[in-house]
């Protein structure tokens, strides 16, 4: 983990990447347990910790939460539902408008529900996201592990709300592990100095998604890593490797994300300023 940060860092180059930090976590997606954790991008740094404390935009990464919401309703939607991807505004009870519009700034017209989520379409995906209701999307974030405290807008379908890198684990390892929840496990047992246990931490896990529509979700992140938003990952990985993930920018790229898992690992990337500014 922390060879990647570095080596990833050192290819954009020092100029560029001078006031980049970055955050990761590494877990296992059926137990839980940590496989590994940075908290910045210099190994062993001892200061603050990103990976517990950042709490930044997620971006696109809130997206699988509003899919997954629309695919528990098998009578409305399915991965060949159609969208439309056009520009819409929608002005809120303090008359500001709210007018998204799509990392290329160009519409795609009517497209599947899994191409919108494959590509990160943001106007198809906040057309989806206000005919299922931004409440009961934050309840699907609820559910996956993530509970932010955040109101309601129209704005948080496309991730203006802040998590840390380790509640987007959460939440994208109920994803990984078929709707089943396991709370983040750093420690199996305390032993005495003779290696008698003191206390275990035993196995948890919790059912809290139908499997069918996390299958239904989990394909269509599987596209987005062959075809979509992900797609370079096989430039590095084999064809063979089963991958399902997603990416997430914040504006001006102020925020890099990166949320994906094969059978037995899950991985959370997180690159930006501390001070918030454009990189």
């Amino acid at each position: 983990a922390e060879g990647a940060v570095g080596e990833r860092l050192k290819r954009l180059g020092e100029e560029a990447t001078a006031e980049i930090e970055g955050a990761r976590v590494v877990r296992n997606p059926e137990a839980g347990e940590i496989r590994a954790w940075l908290g910045s991008r210099q190994p062993g740094y001892a200061g603050f910790n990103r990976a517990l404390d950042a709490v930044r935009p997620i971006g696109s990464l809130i997206k699988p939460a509003i899919y997954l919401s629309a695919l528990e309703k098998p009578s409305q939607y399915t991965l060949t539902s159609l969208l439309d991807d056009e520009p819409f505004s929608v002005k809120g009870a303090d008359g500001k408008v709210w007018k998204p519009q799509n990392y290329g700034r160009s519409a795609h017209g009517t497209v599947y529900l899994y191409q919108a989520l494959a590509n990160s379409y943001n106007l198809s995906t906040a057309r989806l996201g206000l005919d299922i209701g931004v409440p009961q999307v934050l309840k699907t974030l609820g559910r996956l592990g993530a509970s932010p405290d955040w109101p309601a807008y129209p704005s948080m379908l496309l991730g203006a709300g802040g998590l840390r890198p380790i509640e987007v684990a959460d939440m994208y390892q109920t994803l990984a592990n078929g709707g089943f929840n396991t709370p983040l496990r750093g420690i199996r047992s305390v032993l005495t100095a003779s290696g008698e246990p003191l206390k275990r931490y035993p196995f948890q896990i919790q059912q809290r998604f139908d499997a069918g529509a996390i299958y239904l979700t989990q394909y269509a992140m599987q596209r987005a890593m062959r075809e979509g938003t992900g797609r370079s990952a096989y430039n590095r990985v084999p064809q063979s490797l089963a991958l399902a993930g997603k990416t997430g920018t914040t504006n001006d790229s102020r925020d890099s994300w990166f949320a994906g898992f094969s059978q037995d690992l899950l991985a959370v990337v997180w690159l930006g300023r501390d001070d918030n500014g454009k990189t």
